[in-house]
């Protein structure tokens, strides 16, 4: 037994209410049954003190005193409750007194103390209980206190043994009820075990396995799923990095490999300068490829573990379009293109991330370019329309079918495999455009039809300072 359980604890809290509860219902039931009992003395007092009264009424004024004694006595053996009544009038004379409370020597009240309800009180008379009632009462005009009394030795005896048998039965009730609670806390949390033991056998070559999830419509079957909704995510980001390293290492090699056997072919013998000249620049192309490609890996792993942080300031759209155009400019040349720069000359002000900014267009018209024949055309334009930025790239290049392009945003994603290493492509390129929109809270959309071009839209949100 682990007293840090949750069984356990759910069974000492079960047991401490219930104990609580039960003792509280005992008392109650006690109190509530001697209320009741010394209720019905108390009528029973009432009514002899009422009798005791009409009788004085009928008798007192035509009798003497002695003959009044007399009389009582006659009265204390026919009328109900037997010899247990005294009557004092205003000065403490006794025209009454039961044998039994003389000897004993019971005090009376003055008819001038008591209150018109009069008092009741509880006493020992030689070792017996009794109630006793002292009403003061008025005969003939003059105050006079008539106190009556009944034995309470039974209803005593009957309280103590009721108070006995819930001492008694108020333990073995929690007792069974404690061993219930503990089997039912058992039972219910049954399926924490269960859950808990296939949560251990899941590891890192079996994040497939998904937990147990009990048909019981309450809070463990909504753990369940939620816990199996949060291992579904975390193989998904298992598999993402898997693939992600797979990847990165595969593209790492392949250009590490160039540069590697370009140097051992090149120093195998000795060649002109010519020939190492071209050696060398060949490493040099697979180099600056292979630090664009860490760089981007680099940003990218950074905007994982959220490090990764924009510098955001007001960004002159118009001037930065012009920057991005003229690199644009020079690509489109280089493959014999025709680019075209769409763009206002005055707009409010950004705030974002220039250098970002920057990078996702030249990202984009870096694709366009690529994938973009001789003689075709490449295209930025830029637009306002209510809050919202609209930046564009279009090109009449290959385009991309349908089913690649849900997946162009995916790291090491390439639509055409058989080109895009030709091409100087690692894929992470959109992929670190995806990640510079969302950082901005703006989206990309993407049309594109084989053989006739692509568009990519930026829209991002305006901001008006």
């Amino acid at each position: 037994m682990n007293p840090g359980s949750i069984r356990f604890r759910l069974t000492a809290w079960y047991t401490a209410v219930l104990a609580l509860s039960l003792g509280l219902f005992g008392l109650t039931s006690w109190l509530v049954v001697k209320q009741v009992l010394f209720h019905a003395v108390d009528e029973e007092l009432e009514d002899r003190v009422e009798g005791v009264r009409k009788f004085m009424d009928n008798q007192i004024g035509a009798l003497s005193v002695e003959e009044i004694r007399d009389e009582f006595k006659e009265h204390s053996v026919l009328g109900p409750g037997g010899d247990l009544f005294q009557v004092c009038d205003e000065h403490g004379i006794w025209l009454y007194r039961s044998a039994s409370l003389e000897d004993a020597g019971v005090p009376i009240e003055l008819p001038s103390v008591l209150t018109k309800k009069g008092s009741r009180e509880n006493r020992m008379v030689k070792e017996v209980s009794v109630r006793f009632l002292s009403r003061p009462v008025t005969v003939l005009g003059k105050p006079y206190t008539v106190q009556v009394a009944a034995l309470t030795g039974e209803i005593e005896e009957g309280l103590n043994r009721f108070r006995a048998t819930l001492l008694l039965l108020i333990p073995l009730v929690l007792a069974a009820a404690s061993a219930g609670g503990w089997w039912m806390s058992r039972r219910a949390l049954a399926p924490v075990d269960e859950i808990t033991a296939t949560a251990r056998s899941i590891g890192e070559r079996s994040l497939n396995q998904r937990l147990p999830v009990p048909p019981s419509n309450d809070e463990l079957e909504r753990l369940s799923r939620t816990l199996n909704q949060m291992l579904e995510r975390i193989e998904q980001a298992f598999q993402r990095v898997t693939q992600f390293t797979a990847d990165a290492s595969h593209e790492l090699r392949t250009p590490v490999a160039l540069m590697r056997t370009t140097a051992e072919l090149a120093l195998r013998k000795q060649r002109g300068e010519q020939e190492y000249r071209q050696a060398l620049s060949e490493v040099l192309a697979e180099s600056e490829r292979t630090t664009e490609l860490i760089e981007n890996l680099l940003i990218l792993a950074r905007a994982d573990a959220g490090k990764a942080q924009l510098e955001r300031t007001l960004v002159d759209i118009p001037a930065l379009l012009l920057d991005v155009g003229e690199q644009a400019r020079k690509l489109a040349a280089r493959k014999n293109l025709i680019f075209r720069l769409d763009a206002f000359e005055s707009a409010p002000r950004v705030l974002a991330d220039a250098a970002a900014l920057r990078r996702l267009l030249l990202i984009l018209l870096d694709n366009a370019v690529k994938y973009t024949p001789a003689g075709g055309s490449v295209s930025l334009r830029a637009s306002v329309a209510g809050s919202r930025l609209h930046l564009e790239v279009r090109d009449t290049g290959a385009g991309i079918d349908s089913v690649d392009l849900p997946h162009i945003f995916e790291r090491f994603y390439r639509a055409d495999k058989s080109r895009s290493r030709d091409l100087g492509g690692s894929g992470l390129g959109l992929a670190l455009a995806k990640w510079i929109a969302d950082a901005h809270q703006a989206a990309i959309l993407v049309e594109s039809t084989v053989n006739q071009g692509s568009t990519f839209r930026v829209d991002m949100p305006l901001e008006n300072h």
